[in-house]
């Protein structure tokens, strides 16, 4: 668990140093995303690698191994002299984070009988829900009282003192049997392009526009790799992945929930932080310590799930966790900056018992449908699958968000009546605090286009320049309006799409592993 948390800890903490690494290297903005990006992309790719190098090294091996990759990243990270070294300290960091979870979560199915993973792994998954949670927090608290670079170099001690407790306490399975199956390369390298082109156009969809060449080539390449991974993987003995792993019902409806689940914990992390610093005017301190007892939530609730998965069954528990997920996101839905602290917390306390009963049961189910020498196989397509299933989460919000602002300005817009009696009153007080706003000192680049265009026709109509100045200084509260209402509605979608996962968790079965007979799924 202390090697899994450090290592999501990372991927939400570096977020929020960015501009700090910019004024250090002198790099724009496309450049410092690569920063994220190379992470988030080297990480993806060795995660498929998990379950066929479990085979050769053994668990303690292989985490120990990926655990001193990510502490001697992190190091690189820390030290590095220039934008290029960061990047390669990146990557680096990110090949260790990529080995560490799903090696992890294998370890522990494979040390726990069936009857026992549900505790174990709620246990586990603490740090796995609590690491995204708090790391903005952490990072911003870091970066303000230190520099950037203490936000890897805390990395350090934590790093070598799990890799200590590992050699002291983990036992070694070198004694155990293992399956020394040769390397499907053609698959790995068809899956690796599918998820490097997927998560690209993913992460790159709302800045170059979803329907720009680069996107629309990146999904074609990534429909190619999907393709094509699926047809070498059903024509070869020994694949990377066994695609009978889907004739188990409870692994398969679990990898479709991941994708749900990973819409209601990224959802509601990535847009109430937005919400906090943008429009109620908090620091990313203080939106991090307003996000703090969800994960508090989490980290209670997590084993208790956990072990009332191993005595009732996943079926209800997921579908209760998958409830209160939705109706936590439906109860932000009119969610104001002035809102009191029970409209911020009371939402997030729900969420985190909803997230920890759909975490904990829904690993167990997935784990114990497959048999015991397919576990490191299905532990590090699972993770892959919650991978990509946050970043189709986080673009999917990204982008309804955008559009609602842009729905709501030009439907407010058409309330303004520049000839009123009221508007001309109003437009001989206007000031020079519009041009602070158009200049980015409040308002961002893409709503300030979002701003001109929508008066365009107005300023036309307008008799003179000191309507001019009125029209533009109205424009300001209704266009913080009009983000407000976007939000509300992104939560709201957040909400429906979690909610649409209710049939399938009332298909699990409650039963244990089981193989699979003919022609049932």
């Amino acid at each position: 668990m202390m090697g899994t948390f450090m290592s999501i800890l990372d991927s939400s903490i570096v977020s929020v140093t960015l501009p700090k690494m910019m004024s250090t290297f002198g790099v724009n903005r496309n450049q410092i995303e690569w920063v994220s990006t190379g992470s988030m992309l080297a990480s993806a790719v060795t995660m498929p690698l998990v379950g066929w190098t479990i085979g050769r090294l053994g668990h303690k091996t292989l985490y120990l191994g990926s655990l001193l990759v990510f502490t001697l990243g992190s190091a690189a990270c820390a030290f590095s002299w220039s934008y290029n070294s960061l990047i390669l300290a990146r990557v680096i960091q990110a090949v260790g984070t990529g080995g560490i979870q799903p090696t992890g979560m294998s370890m522990v199915a494979s040390l726990f009988e069936p009857h026992e993973r549900g505790k174990a792994l709620g246990i586990w998954g603490t740090g796995v829900m609590v690491g995204p949670a708090i790391g903005p927090t952490l990072g911003g608290y870091l970066t303000d009282v230190f520099s950037w670079r203490s936000v890897f170099s805390v990395n350090l001690p934590f790093g070598f003192l799990t890799l200590a407790a590992g050699l002291i306490l983990i036992q070694s399975d070198q004694g155990r049997p293992r399956l020394r199956l040769p390397f499907d390369l053609w698959g790995f390298l068809f899956l690796s392009m599918a998820l490097i082109s997927s998560l690209l156009a993913l992460s790159k969809g709302q800045d170059m526009g979803w329907r720009s060449t680069y996107i629309r080539t990146c999904f074609a390449l990534s429909a190619i790799g999907f393709t094509m991974f699926v047809a070498m993987e059903s024509a070869i003995a020994h694949p990377l992945l066994d695609l009978k792993l889907f004739l188990y019902r409870n692994f398969t409806l679990s990898m479709l929930l991941a994708v749900f689940r990973s819409v209601g914990l990224f959802g509601g992390m990535f847009l109430l932080p937005i919400f906090l610093q943008n429009l109620s005017g908090y620091t990313a301190i203080q939106a991090g310590l307003w996000v703090i007892p969800g994960a508090v939530t989490i980290a209670l609730m997590m084993p208790l799930s956990g072990q009332m998965a191993d005595r009732f069954g996943p079926r209800w528990l997921v579908t209760f966790g998958t409830l209160a997920t939705a109706s936590s996101l439906f109860m932000y839905h009119s969610l104001d900056p002035l809102s009191n602290w029970p409209a911020l917390i009371v939402p997030q306390i729900i969420r985190g018992t909803g997230l920890a009963f759909m975490m904990a049961p829904l690993m167990t189910a997935a784990i114990n449908a497959v048999p015991a020498h397919q576990v490191a196989m299905a532990s590090s397509f699972l993770n892959v699958t919650q991978r990509l299933g946050g970043s189709f989460g986080i673009a999917l919000l990204n982008t309804y968000v955008t559009n609602a602002i842009a729905r709501h300005t030009a439907r407010l817009s058409e309330l303004m009546s520049p000839q009123s009696e009221a508007f001309h009153r109003f437009s001989l007080h206007a000031s020079d605090v519009i041009a602070a706003s158009l200049k980015g000192q409040i308002l961002s680049d893409a709503t300030q286009g979002l701003l001109i265009t929508s008066v365009l026709r107005y300023i036309k109509s307008a008799p003179d320049a000191e309507h001019i100045q009125g029209l533009l200084q109205c424009l300001k509260p209704l266009l913080f309006r009009a983000s407000v209402l976007g939000f509300d509605d992104g939560f709201v979608l957040g909400g429906l799409i979690v909610l649409a996962g209710v049939p399938l968790c009332v298909m699990l079965r409650s039963d244990r592993y089981r193989p699979p007979a003919r022609g049932r799924m």
